[in-house]
């Protein structure tokens, strides 16, 4: 249930020259080749933090963050936790356990294999999430991060003069 590598990098590289904003990848320590390879891969465009957070720093960078894009792994609930608008790249492997009371996109590409209950692909294609582009993660997350500009924008609007 991981996003490809390569795809990830793409999104980073689109999402790096739509919004200029910093994108940060986290992971365990185990993790460090994989996110290394993903922050190369995308020109550079991103900072890894992969095996220097523990659980209770993750949710505090999370809670900080304007937006989180994550396979559906814990990440993706830490975000509906504390309000942080998701992208969620969505296996369909059990559609029960997407995140809940938080704005968010849920991605996924349908497949004849919906629905396995299997943390690894038993079929070796991966085409559940490979068959997400990375333009529809981008467009995605522009989304979400354009709501969230608006909805502070009216929120400044709306207060009164001596407030700001």
């Amino acid at each position: 249930r991981r996003y490809p590598p390569d795809q990830w990098a793409r999104v980073i590289q689109q999402l790096a020259s739509r919004t200029g904003l910093p994108m940060v990848l986290t992971g365990d320590a185990a993790e460090q080749p994989l996110i290394e390879k993903i922050v190369e891969e995308s020109g550079n465009k991103a900072l890894s933090l992969a095996g220097l957070l523990d659980l209770g720093e993750l949710g505090a960078a999370i809670k900080l963050s304007s937006l989180v894009i994550s396979n559906n792994t814990g990440p993706a609930h830490l975000a509906a936790a504390v309000g942080t608008p998701l992208v969620d790249l969505y296996a369909l492997t059990n559609p029960q356990h997407t995140p809940w009371q938080v704005e968010c996109r849920v991605l996924f590409h349908d497949v004849p294999c919906r629905f396995c209950q299997k943390s690894v692909c038993p079929q070796g294609h991966n085409d559940c999430l490979r068959g997400i582009t990375p333009e529809r993660v981008a467009d995605a997350a522009c989304g979400l991060l354009a709501r969230g500009a608006r909805a502070t924008l009216k929120t400044m609007l709306n207060r009164p003069a001596g407030d700001q």
